[in-house]
């Protein structure tokens, strides 16, 4: 009789690695937050696209043509890998982790200096840039924290299928065990 409630307890719903597996919901959840937070993405490289394009069709003569153009152009160029790596992290595998680390780097060095210019010699004229770039940012930091939640428990639960299970360490002997005192 206990070895058919030792079953019962063992088959409670888990899988091969020991956890369950996540809901149905949970997962729709992870993959709609993945969407939404791709679109922000999508969204901010967008305008930022848009905002180059009408800058250089129709230049500002109050903004100092020359830092826009280069602050554009970098941030710009930052926010459209920041959509590539997004969507790298999320749904579509573009790039090896190696590469997509590289150009992670690019785009920050592109966003940084682009920015840094831009307050620099043209001051608050660029606060929209920011404002666009920092959510952007954040949305692709959730989308990158995420992605590597989830490379940790596939890792995990592929080495928890391929090793057999540890054993259990087995406690001291009453006799070994140290209590509090001198050392011996």
């Amino acid at each position: 009789m206990s070895a058919s409630r030792s079953n019962k307890r063992q088959s409670g719903g888990q899988g091969p690695g020991g956890t369950s597996p996540p809901p149905t919901s949970a997962r729709a959840i992870r993959t709609l937050s993945l969407w939404i937070l791709v679109g922000v993405v999508f969204v901010v490289a967008l305008l930022m696209v848009i905002s180059l394009v009408e800058f250089v069709l129709d230049p500002d003569p109050a903004v100092k043509a020359g830092p826009m153009y280069v602050t554009l152009a970098l941030t710009t160029g930052a926010a459209l890998l920041m959509l590539i790596l997004a969507l790298n992290a999320s749904f579509v595998p573009l790039m090896s982790r190696q590469r997509a680390r590289d150009v992670q780097l690019v785009m920050l060095a592109m966003g940084v200096t682009g920015v840094a210019t831009g307050l620099l010699t043209l001051g608050g004229e660029i606060s929209f840039i920011v404002t666009r770039l920092v959510l952007a940012g954040i949305a692709f930091t959730f989308i990158v924290v995420q992605n590597a939640r989830l490379a940790g428990a596939r890792a995990a639960a592929r080495a928890g299928q391929a090793a057999p299970a540890a054993p259990a360490s087995q406690p001291r002997p009453r006799s070994q065990q140290r209590r509090g005192g001198r050392k011996r």
